[in-house]
């Protein structure tokens, strides 16, 4: 009996360790998702000769856009809208300069278009973390398109989501 009381708190306190180690450390967000930009007052989406960046905008061929474009100037600081673990770093063809952040409920959001990438894969991000600069890399960098972030937001099941309905 003794025993399986002693289990019992053991496995509390490996259930509320990791947690309380999130809140201690500053990883747990204090909001469901934040801005990633902090421009004006409000996100604005990009609009100009080269389309639209509204998420599901037709692009070439039958292809969807996945995410949203929010227009800000190059050089703008970019902010994680949620804590996670950054899965990629890298250059990508389309997406140019980005950053991929697993979240710790399993969505996933990424940072495109990028001019500058200031995280590294493997590094752990806390919310309104700064995670990059706003910029014109990858298929963004025709003179016609303005800077911009390529934001998107994907679910558990790699679908992709609307981020405008979460972000404040």
């Amino acid at each position: 009996m003794e025993e399986k009381k002693i289990n019992r708190v053991l496995s509390v306190i490996l259930i509320l360790l990791p947690l309380f180690l999130l809140l201690a450390l500053g990883y747990a967000d204090k909001r469901p998702m934040v801005r990633p930009l902090r421009c004006g007052n409000e996100l604005v989406i990009r609009t100009d000769s080269r389309g639209k960046g509204v998420f599901n905008a037709p692009r070439n061929g039958r292809r969807r856009h996945k995410g949203v474009d929010l227009s800000a100037a190059a050089g703008e600081p970019v902010y994680a809208a949620r804590a996670g673990l950054v899965l990629r770093s890298g250059f990508h063809r389309g997406l140019g300069h980005y950053v991929e952040i697993r979240h710790h409920d399993g969505w996933v959001t990424i940072y495109g278009h990028l001019k500058r990438r200031l995280v590294k894969k493997g590094q752990m991000v806390g919310q309104g973390a700064l995670i990059g600069e706003v910029g014109k890399s990858g298929n963004a960098d025709h003179p016609a398109m303005s800077a911009h972030l390529h934001l998107e937001l994907r679910d558990p099941k790699g679908v992709a989501v609307d981020p405008m309905r979460y972000l404040e």
